[in-house]
């Protein structure tokens, strides 16, 4: 996989991998400030992103836990990335989080990849 770096903010990396934006939040855990940080940098990442892209993954290896203001930062996500017809994967999805995404359902509506297999079964790769 070859990754270029797209640019960076206060708490999210991002990179492209092939046809699909990648979207690295490196915090353990995502609150009302943080989620606001973060879903700004993604509506910024996707308004710039090149044409074409079909996924936006979102890399949660370093988090542990996130708020409602967080789930709801996920969601956001997930209607810009379909408004420009791109599926949103979470990936590196630790135990805590899939837990917690599970409680509230979003097993329902994202994908979730805890091993790099699923994350690659889930961008038809």
């Amino acid at each position: 996989m070859h990754t270029e770096s797209t640019g960076e903010s206060l708490f999210v990396e991002f990179t492209n991998d092939g046809d699909a934006l990648v979207a690295t939040v490196s915090l353990p855990n995502i609150g009302q400030r943080e989620s606001k940080i973060i879903a700004l940098a993604v509506q910024d990442a996707l308004g710039t992103c090149k044409p074409g892209l079909k996924y936006l993954v979102i890399n949660l290896h370093s988090v542990t836990f996130m708020n409602s203001m967080g789930i709801g930062m996920l969601i956001d996500a997930r209607s810009r990335a379909a408004g420009m017809k791109m599926k949103t994967v979470l990936s590196n999805v630790g135990d805590d989080m899939l837990k917690l995404l599970k409680m509230v359902r979003l097993d329902k509506v994202f994908a979730l990849c805890q091993t790099e297999k699923q994350l690659k079964k889930a961008l038809k790769r």
